[in-house]
């Protein structure tokens, strides 16, 4: 863009994250963002969400942690939908504990724990034929001392 004249904007740049997110170039677009920080602009929920969704879909789970751990330093939360993706991914893997342990931290760093957080995890749960499980998160929750669901 820039040998065209073209100077990208941080919108430009979270545009082309995203892109690269969703066909799977997580290294090039983790690149950018390195770029990009070291100019002193950080990724949106937007990026890092496509990040949390692309780390997903390669199977790169605890990567995507860290991403969470990344989002919550920086005072941004995954979406549900990111959310209930990363715990059942975590299911799909037989990784109970990372799934229970994962839901805990989001709920506390003050994760909006509402009606709808938790119909879109248990929705996904029973989705995936995971009924049990959310048997185990509502009693991993309760041992915890974390919000219950409404």
């Amino acid at each position: 863009m820039r040998q065209h004249g073209c100077v990208p904007n941080a919108n430009t740049c979270n545009k082309l994250i995203i892109g690269l997110c969703r066909v799977g170039r997580f290294v090039v677009a983790q690149n950018l963002i390195d770029h990009k920080r070291n100019q002193g602009i950080s990724p949106g929920e937007d990026v890092y969400n496509s990040i949390l969704s692309c780390l997903c879909e390669l199977g790169m789970y605890d990567d995507a942690v860290m991403v969470v751990d990344l989002m919550i330093n920086s005072s941004q939360l995954p979406y549900p939908d990111s959310y209930r993706q990363l715990i059942c991914r975590f299911y799909d893997q037989g990784d109970k504990e990372k799934a229970e342990t994962t839901s805990g931290n989001l709920l506390r760093c003050c994760y909006n724990c509402d009606e709808v957080a938790w119909k879109i995890l248990v929705d996904g749960l029973l989705e995936k034929g995971l009924a049990d499980r959310c048997t185990d998160i509502f009693k991993y929750h309760g041992k915890n001392g974390l919000p219950a669901p409404p």
